[in-house]
């Protein structure tokens, strides 16, 4: 079940083959993720150690990396690359605050994600504040719901609405419902940092839900072709459950509801680097999101008795579906900002 075949070059195609059959091979491990793959310079410039490619490529991997359940800072790290990223339109470091350990330029930030030698995580929210000492700026405060915070060395913290980089942070490790990927909560008490991007914080919220659209596609496809294989071999009453119309009828709206999603995710991650991504990207989280959420709660119905069972993957979907349909911003949070964009 591949939706917009068409639209991607033979390059991107090869990008998406080569990136499924590694998540679903075995001795998966960050070493070779960032290594082997060199995912995480996929985005990044080559001037900057990396592949040069765009955030269409990204979002491609970062859909696959749905699609498996991906249990690895894929995402946090990428967002954070893109974050930083001068081809996003945003003003070059200055050579303004100090740097802590092992924390350069905002170019060096991003050399060391690329290299896969030091993983990103994005701390976003009005929990924490910017001051200047004597030795340079500090961070106080609280942030919440950290993706892959457990599992993070280098934090781009929002205060004030600019990004700061830290390695400062103590780490407070949460229970979640999605137990493949962890959250956590920083706790940063006169914590060193250094100013990365002026009035950076809107546009690294508008990438993470950019990115985060990309991977729920990729949870509601794997969902749906599941679902779908269930009912081509299930046989009930000596015919499959896909000659049944109502069943039938089920799936063409959750496809439909599904190709909305793909099409919206897709289009914003084309739109990075241009005035529209500040519109596109909430937009495609609403959409994705919304549509990975109904396939995969649906997905367990059309499963039947299986559905239900915690051997079955489908539980796992759902819950990822569920933690992001809620992370950066809920439903009705996201259809509020649309309308600022409206007139």
């Amino acid at each position: 079940m591949e939706s917009f075949a068409g639209e991607f070059t033979a390059e991107q195609t090869a990008l998406r083959e080569s990136v499924r059959d590694f998540f679903a091979s075995p001795g998966f491990s960050w070493a070779r993720l960032t290594g082997e793959l060199g995912l995480t310079a996929l985005a990044v410039a080559e001037e900057h150690g990396g592949f040069g490619a765009t955030a269409v490529e990204a979002g491609i991997v970062l859909e696959e990396a749905g699609a498996a359940l991906l249990s690895a800072p894929l995402l946090s790290t990428t967002a954070a690359i893109l974050a930083l990223n001068p081809a996003s339109g945003l003003p070059e470091s200055p050579a303004a605050g100090t740097t802590t350990g092992a924390l350069d330029s905002a170019s060096g930030l991003m050399e060391s994600l690329a290299a896969g030698s030091a993983v990103g995580a994005l701390a976003l929210g009005d929990g924490v504040e910017a001051r200047p000492t004597a030795n340079g700026i500090v961070l106080d405060g609280r942030a919440e719901h950290v993706l892959d915070g457990g599992a993070a060395d280098l934090f781009l913290v929002e205060a004030g609405g600019d990004l700061y980089a830290t390695d400062a942070a103590v780490v407070q490790p949460v229970p979640t419902l999605d137990t493949t990927r962890g959250q956590a909560t920083l706790i940063l008490t006169a914590a060193p940092a250094r100013l990365v991007a002026p009035a950076g914080a809107a546009h690294a919220l508008a990438v993470v839900r950019a990115l985060l659209a990309a991977e729920s596609v990729g949870v509601a496809r794997a969902a749906l072709q599941s679902t779908v294989e269930h009912l081509r071999t299930r046989h009930q009453f000596g015919v499959p459950l896909a000659t049944f119309q109502a069943l039938r009828h089920r799936v063409a709206d959750l496809y439909v509801l599904l190709e909305q999603a793909t099409s919206t995710a897709r289009y914003a991650l084309r739109c990075y680097g241009t005035a529209e991504f500040a519109a596109a990207a909430p937009l495609a989280k609403l959409s994705a999101g919304e549509a990975a959420w109904t396939i995969t709660r649906e997905s367990i119905q059309l499963l039947g008795g299986i559905g239900f069972t915690w051997e079955h993957p489908a539980h796992r979907y759902l819950k990822r579906a569920t933690a992001g349909h809620l992370l950066f911003g809920d439903p009705p949070t996201l259809r509020r900002l649309l309308l600022t964009f409206v007139g």
